[in-house]
């Protein structure tokens, strides 16, 4: 039972965090069109909660977007690694987790730095948030979780 319960929690932990990393983000992005567009009729609604974010500057919202992303990727790599080591204890599993998010966010640079070297920063700004939207989200937890159980059970015939 108690390890039902430790795995719903690290459930609810990876679930609890898409949700609030895409909650801020949204009010950041609606506080944002309201500091570029300054709208009169029609203003792009936030959450009272995050009010406070009208204090700060267009460009300091803006700049602090990237450094809010990298948090997220750490926060979602640090609790994946710690679900599969609680699921499996297996540092292989660790490993390719920690590969996965270095693969991905390589290739978020390369997006990036391709689009930017080619003149075309909109398409390579679009693939690498793609990356970046799987390294923040419970999707290389869910990749791992099946192929370290069928590597478990290849090793141990």
């Amino acid at each position: 039972m108690k390890r039902k319960v430790s795995i719903a929690v690290f459930i609810i932990a990876l679930l609890g965090l898409g949700f609030f990393r895409e909650m801020l983000f949204v009010n950041i992005n609606s506080v944002l069109y309201n500091k570029y567009f300054q709208p009169t009729d029609e203003a792009h609604i936030y959450h009272h909660v995050f009010a406070f974010l009208t204090y700060f500057s267009y460009k300091t919202l803006y700049i602090s977007k990237w450094f809010i992303t990298l948090a997220f990727v750490a926060l979602f790599w640090f609790i994946q690694k710690k679900f599969i080591f609680y699921l499996f204890a297996e540092k292989k599993a660790l490993f390719w987790l920690s590969m996965l998010y270095l693969s991905l966010l390589l290739l978020t640079g390369i997006s990036f730095g391709a689009g930017w070297l080619f003149g075309n920063l909109e398409q390579g700004y679009r693939f690498s948030r793609i990356f970046m939207g799987l390294l923040q989200s419970p999707v290389p937890c869910m990749m791992l979780i099946p192929l370290t159980y069928f590597y478990k059970k290849q090793t141990q015939i």
